[in-house]
């Protein structure tokens, strides 16, 4: 078949082909993905057993199954207190990896300097918008000449479009973390530094 592809539009034309095979798997794989969690929302309500939430152990295990991050039980059971509890999981599951967790305080800060700076975080959630356009551009463009080049040349070009593309739709699946950060981000740390002060105050009392 690969032969017939050569033959019929010349090696040029078979770039494009490999390239939209490759984006294809990609995409198949995203959706593959976005069904494990579904398959995994449909687990955790099965398992879900309000009488074990003073658990701490199967809270956080349960918590992870559903989600991939493993939060500490105090700050899942926060989330539960919330009006709306399962945005709220999503939220801090999103939140986890920029926040610094002490574990003898229990208090959490951003974990990274630029997102301290409630200006900085505000641009930064525009960022993966704007490096999907740029990967984006560029991969088209390399693909474009991959078309008009040959030898190895075809091949290395072949190759940067296809990394620049995934890399362009990689950055939009990680970019919601950003907005999140910018949107709650701030407010979560308030939150579960209130019960960690709370906690200190009362240990403080003679």
């Amino acid at each position: 078949m690969i032969r017939d592809v050569i033959a019929a539009g010349g090696a040029g034309f078979f770039i494009p082909v490999v390239l939209f095979a490759l984006l294809l798997y990609a995409v198949r794989g995203l959706f593959g993905l976005h069904g494990r969690r579904s398959q995994h929302r449909r687990e955790f309500l099965e398992h879900w057993d309000s009488t074990r939430v003073d658990d701490d152990l199967w809270l956080e295990v349960t918590i992870r199954h559903l989600y991939g991050t493993h939060l500490p039980a105090h700050v899942i059971r926060k989330a539960l207190a919330h009006p709306h509890t399962s945005q709220a999981l999503l939220d801090l599951s999103e939140l986890w990896d920029f926040f610094d967790y002490d574990l003898e305080t229990r208090a959490v800060a951003w974990k990274y300097k630029p997102h301290r700076s409630a200006r900085i975080r505000a641009l930064l959630r525009h960022w993966p918008t704007l490096r999907y356009f740029l990967f984006a551009g560029v991969g088209a463009l390399a693909a474009y000449l991959a078309t008009h080049a040959a030898g190895f040349n075809q091949w290395a070009l072949a190759i940067l479009a296809t990394v620049l593309i995934a890399a362009a739709f990689l950055s939009l699946w990680h970019g919601e973390a950003l907005k999140i950060a910018e949107r709650v981000g701030e407010s979560w740390i308030r939150r579960i530094n209130a019960d960690s002060e709370q906690r200190h105050a009362v240990d403080d009392v003679p």
